[in-house]
């Protein structure tokens, strides 16, 4: 009868035996070399704390597989963003405002930008699961190796802090 889940050992020796391919495949993704090493890094992380749910080799690596193109995507998406114009520059305001309102709104999206980079990463990272790239709980769940409530309710606290911090700033 086989054990469910991956102990220490077990899990150590299967992440060095994924680990170059994870590696080869993210830097087919990723511009750097350091930047491929966080992203299978990242993985394994990620791997490391759902390691009691995984079956089996076969299962390991495959969700390896998963994780590691996801993080690549959400670092490359991450990169893109930081390579555009402040989020305060993009928006338009329309010329019947007043200066005095473009200067609050300016205000307002230097605060929120402020209160964003604050947060606790696992709150960023699940706010720009569902609010950025669209994914939907039963996909961030999957992805994060938790249940759909589980991701409701860190959904719900992130929310919740970043407006308790934007009223607070």
């Amino acid at each position: 009868m086989t054990m469910l889940g991956f102990g220490k050992s077990r899990f150590e020796r299967e992440s060095r035996r994924v680990r170059p391919h994870l590696l080869s495949y993210a830097l087919t993704l990723l511009p750097t070399s350091d930047d491929a090493e966080d992203a299978v890094q990242e993985t394994l992380l990620k791997l490391w704390g759902v390691r009691h749910r995984i079956a089996d080799e076969p299962h390991f690596r495959n969700l390896a597989h998963c994780i590691v193109r996801q993080v690549c995507v959400n670092m490359l998406r991450s990169m893109a963003v930081r390579q555009t114009e402040p989020l305060s520059d993009e928006l338009e305001i329309p010329s019947t405002d007043t200066p005095l309102l473009r200067l609050e709104h300016r205000e307002l999206m230097v605060r929120a930008q402020s209160v964003w980079q604050a947060l606790p990463q696992q709150h960023r990272i699940i706010l720009h699961m569902k609010e950025t790239e669209g994914l939907s709980l039963e996909e961030i769940a999957q992805l994060l190796g938790t249940t759909n409530g589980n991701v409701r309710t860190r959904l719900s606290r992130a929310r919740k802090e970043m407006l308790t911090r934007l009223g607070e700033s």
